[in-house]
């Protein structure tokens, strides 16, 4: 079955489990989240690949991996965060780009950077993924693409798939890098992004 099958079909059954859920719980649901306002790129460093950038960063409330609910509205502006959005766990470019953010990951710590990671498959890929390459960062799976679509980097070239994608917030939650692949292999060094982060912190210094 082809992956363009089984999102569809994904899709279909995630509609009707939220219709059920409307009809069988009562409760009032939580509000969405104000949109957070976001300054424009600062760095060159990691180039911003399309025409214009977004005046809102779209926020999220959800669970990850681990079962623990990420709110990036409650990141955004308290730490430096750096997002990430990988179409998979199995392409030899998303496994490389999983392998080199967790080998630097204590120079995130020590700048108290949070990285959270957004795959598009499914929770049990993900799971194994963590586990086989021993990950300790924030992953959200994202199997029909909900997060993806709404950061805007879903089905760019009208494959039905997402674009790898980098975000690095600074510490007051302005956006100062962004990048969303044009081609697969079109990614920061994660050298570059922890520059980024770095001179954001500096800044804010002064």
């Amino acid at each position: 079955m082809s992956v363009h099958i089984q999102k569809a079909m994904l899709a279909v059954i995630a509609v009707f489990l939220i219709a059920v859920a409307a009809c069988s719980n009562s409760t009032t649901p939580e509000p969405t989240a104000t949109p957070i306002p976001i300054a424009t790129a600062i760095t060159a460093t990691v180039e911003n690949l399309t025409e214009s950038s977004p005046s809102l960063a779209p926020v999220f409330s959800v669970s990850n991996i681990d079962g623990e609910n990420v709110r990036l509205e409650y990141l955004l502006g308290t730490v430096p965060v750096y997002l990430v959005f990988i179409p998979s766990t199995t392409n030899e470019l998303d496994i490389t780009q999983l392998e080199q953010i967790q080998s630097r990951m204590e120079q995130f710590k020590e700048m108290n950077a949070e990285v959270v990671v957004v795959v598009s498959e499914l929770p049990t890929q993900v799971i194994n993924a963590r586990d086989e390459f021993a990950l300790d960062f924030s992953l959200i799976a994202d199997p029909i693409d909900v997060v993806a679509n709404d950061w805007q980097v879903f089905d760019l070239d009208n494959d039905g798939e997402s674009n790898p994608a980098s975000f690095v917030f600074d510490a007051h939650g302005n956006l100062v890098a962004r990048l969303v692949a044009a081609e697969p292999n079109d990614r920061p060094s994660i050298d570059e992004v922890l520059s980024v982060i770095r001179e954001s912190l500096s800044v804010g210094a002064i």
